[in-house]
């Protein structure tokens, strides 16, 4: 999916097993091989676009299969798999085909070959397959392939200087929220305070500085740390200001409240203070709900989760408190979901929408969206603040915090805020990337790996759908992301934490994937985006989705499939239809501001500076509106 990153690899050319005599692609429908006919020269290849290895050669980076025949209605990189793709690689013999040796190779995103080798290259298959292994699952983080691109790609990183595109400061500057520093003395005019977290000396898998409500002491946040799972306390988000008041979204783990249903009085005033909305407060006497906790299991996994010590917040200790299940399926529902739509998405059935149906991806995108709603509306209509957990705070959790900070705040709908909002709350707060990725995991069956990034993606990608003028970026974006969070490519995607990132040196030795679409931010640019600046769009909250308003995301799960790719390359490279959308999208645009203009009288015209006047005079007279040109011409310009 992404450009120049795989056209870089290298190549290992020690133990060079023989080249098998054929690729065949496996139909899964059948269980059946289909060969392809026999290419004559490499360079034939070379010429559809491919990087080609010569026979025998093994990638750093990916496997390249070489089909004998390059078959058509294919994409040309259909053939060519990063090693951390790979989720099962298995060497087994034929017994119907003379004992033939085969080599079965399956990938996340649902492509699967079937490598034969005659009886005779049995060593050259256990050659290739122990190569292959060797390659794909690997435990030591400086294998991947993201610190060898460094070394080629070092002055990118030092351009664009993409890990240092998140600063939590700045981030909080722009909402307009006062933050008190971790040094300082504790002042009158501020409800938060920065939380120094170097090292993990607080949690070993949040961001190196937090932010907590300012009243709470050291001895309050280690001992709530100490009842919340893995240490991740509640630490603020997202805030915003309405009418004199703080509205804030907190996020966390789980308490540990057992079966006894322990208290933690310290956890209860900690709470307490989040649930702060201004700075003179007073303790509330009539004890109105003004925090509302929404826990994202369900009731049932919820409770279950106090036979291990764990659960959630009693509400009759919470004083001031709600609390709500929005019953998100675990994170194992949520990958045997995708694993059933990936299948159906390669296979030839015409009961591909009955397929569709029974995989429930689709209910499970319905029900995260329909949740941020929820939250978003009890921020900006309930004027409440907000905490959101789910077991860990690092699956579900991150999904729906940015998920609304989409909805309510136009500014993580640009290119920019898109890309702050996964660093600090993906990347910077601790989820799994790499257990979730499995990369380097040869456990196929891992209970740990979902695809929960990808998931969110595809929420935003169904908000991209219902508010196509309100994202600077387009859905390349997202398929980028998609595809970079599996290859190992780049740096951001690799760790399970800030803390490891920090101690494999990953920032110093790898390019961040920022630093990439930085550099080629054109791509990603929607041309019909209009900047929430200039017109009074900037809270999108879908309060009525439904499962008829999903839209599947074809570009992604159908990408490789031959019945979606035009085999000439017509469709997806012909731009005529996105050029005439453009230019409606122009008319209409001149043709609003026109309408909008003729709503204000010559008093609000005058008070307009002359470039402005300059720029609506030349939109005025595009459109030939006569009564608007004379209404301009009466201004006198000084």
């Amino acid at each position: 999916m992404s450009d120049a990153p795989r056209k870089l690899f290298f190549r290992n050319t020690s133990n060079q097993p023989q080249q098998p005599n054929v690729v065949k692609q496996v139909n899964e429908q059948t269980n059946q091989e289909t060969s392809v006919q026999p290419i004559n020269q490499t360079k034939d290849l070379n010429q559809l676009g491919l990087d080609v290895v010569q026979p025998g050669e093994v990638a750093l980076q990916q496997i390249v299969f070489l089909p004998q025949r390059f078959p058509m209605e294919f994409k040309k990189d259909y053939f060519q798999i990063p090693y951390t793709f790979l989720i099962k690689v298995d060497r087994t013999i034929d017994k119907k085909q003379n004992d033939s040796n085969l080599i079965e190779i399956s990938s996340k995103d649902g492509r699967q070959f079937r490598y034969r080798f005659q009886r005779d290259q049995s060593d050259d298959c256990a050659c290739l397959f122990n190569l292959i292994n060797k390659n794909a699952y690997t435990l030591q983080k400086t294998t991947l392939f993201a610190f060898t691109y460094y070394k080629e790609m070092q002055n990118l990183e030092n351009e664009f200087q993409g890990w240092k595109i998140y600063n939590i400061e700045k981030d909080f500057e722009r909402m307009g929220i006062i933050v008190q520093q971790e040094n300082q003395q504790q002042q009158i005019n501020g409800l938060f305070k920065y939380l120094n977290n170097e090292g993990g000396q607080i949690c070993a898998t949040y961001y190196n500085r937090l932010i907590v409500p300012s009243k709470v002491d050291m001895d309050c946040i280690q001992k709530t740390a100490k009842f919340r799972s893995k240490e991740r306390i509640p630490i603020l988000s997202y805030a915003f200001q309405i009418n004199g008041k703080i509205v804030s979204l907190w996020r966390s783990a789980q308490c540990r409240i057992g079966i006894g249903q322990i208290r933690s009085l310290e956890d209860e005033l900690y709470l307490k203070q989040m649930s702060q909305q201004m700075v003179d407060e007073q303790d509330n006497q009539q004890e109105e709900i003004r925090l509302k906790i929404y826990d994202a299991r369900s009731d049932i996994n919820s409770i279950g989760q106090q036979v291990a010590g764990k659960g959630f917040e009693i509400p009759i200790y919470y004083k001031s408190c709600s609390l709500e299940f929005l019953e998100i399926q675990s994170i194992h529902k949520v990958r045997d979901s995708q694993m059933k739509l990936l299948k159906n998405s390669f296979s030839e059935t015409i009961q591909f929408i009955s397929q569709l149906e029974i995989s429930i991806w689709y209910e499970h995108i319905v029900n995260l969206i329909q949740s941020a709603v929820r939250i978003a509306l009890s921020l900006t209509r309930e004027k409440l603040n907000v905490l959101v957990h789910c077991n860990d705070g690092w699956d579900k959790t991150p999904q729906l915090i940015s998920l609304v900070q989409i909805m309510i705040d136009g500014y993580y709908r640009t290119f920019d805020g898109f890309m702050i909002l996964i660093q600090k709350e993906w990347i910077n707060n601790g989820h799994q990337f790499c257990q979730r990725s499995a990369i380097g995991n040869k456990q196929h069956s891992d209970d740990c790996r979902s695809p929960i990034f990808f998931q969110f993606l595809d929420c935003v990608y169904q908000m991209q759908q219902l508010y196509p003028l309100s994202f600077e970026f387009n859905v390349k974006l997202l398929l980028d992301l998609a595809y970079h969070n599996l290859s190992s490519l780049f740096g951001n995607f690799i760790c399970d934490s800030y803390l490891e990132i920090q101690k494999q040196k990953v920032m110093e030795s790898t390019v961040s994937i920022w630093s990439w679409m930085m550099k080629y931010k054109d791509k990603y640019r929607n041309a019909f985006y209009l900047n929430p600046a200039s017109i009074e769009q900037e809270v999108i909250i879908p309060e009525q989705f439904t499962g008829k308003s999903v839209k599947f995301w074809q570009e992604y799960f159908l990408n490789y499939s031959p019945e979606y790719n035009d085999v000439y390359g017509i469709h997806p490279s012909s731009t005529f239809t996105k050029d005439n959308l453009q230019e409606m999208y122009k008319s209409l645009a001149k043709e609003n501001q026109v309408l909008r203009l003729a709503q204000m009288d010559q008093e609000k015209l005058s008070h307009l500076n002359q470039q402005k006047l300059n720029q609506l005079i030349q939109i005025i007279k595009e459109s030939q509106n006569v009564q608007m040109i004379e209404k301009i011409e009466q201004i006198q310009f000084t």
